[in-house]
């Protein structure tokens, strides 16, 4: 019984060893998985931006973490590079010290990273519904930004939350 253990436990290994070797022989597979990898870590990346940038309020430091030297942004009230995001969002958090963001939804595919939004001015505030679009370079660092707001209203149509 015990050789029968031990011959499956061994097998075992070896297969899981095939396997990796596999893999690694495999560049297509090798490619999938590297994939993979940087979209999580861009998905991990954004939601640790936007907790620091607009939970914690530490705007500067956000930007030096997670934001490229090259910063292209499509909001058409906030200019290119990642001071100018400093220099938009450090004035509006100061007015709305309260302010909060909560994500509901992470949909990342390849280099881009979209979250879904309720951004609040403080706890009375309806706030906004909000789809954030990130593109993070190869280091994992935002370097292109889009994003759509929408008001929640008192009341819907179809009675569902923006949520």
């Amino acid at each position: 019984m015990k050789a029968l253990i031990l011959s499956l436990v061994l097998a075992s290994v070896a297969l899981t060893g095939c396997q990796t070797v596999s893999n690694v022989a495999n560049p297509a597979k090798a490619s999938v998985s590297t994939a993979q990898s940087k979209t999580e870590r861009n998905k991990a990346n954004a939601i640790a931006f936007y907790e620091m940038a607009f939970n914690q309020h530490k705007v500067a430091e956000a930007t030096a973490k997670y934001v490229g030297d090259t910063y292209l942004q499509h909001n058409p009230t906030v200019a290119d590079g990642g001071q100018a995001f400093i220099d938009a969002f450090v004035p509006f958090l100061k007015q709305h010290p309260k302010s909060s963001a909560k994500i509901h939804r992470v949909i990342a595919e390849g280099d881009l990273v979209v979250l879904h939004v309720h951004s609040r001015l403080d706890e009375n505030d309806k706030g906004e519904a909000v789809v954030d679009i990130f593109r993070f370079d190869d280091n994992g660092k935002i370097v292109e930004h889009w994003d759509t707001i929408q008001a929640i209203p008192e009341k819907t149509v179809s009675g569902r939350t923006m949520f």
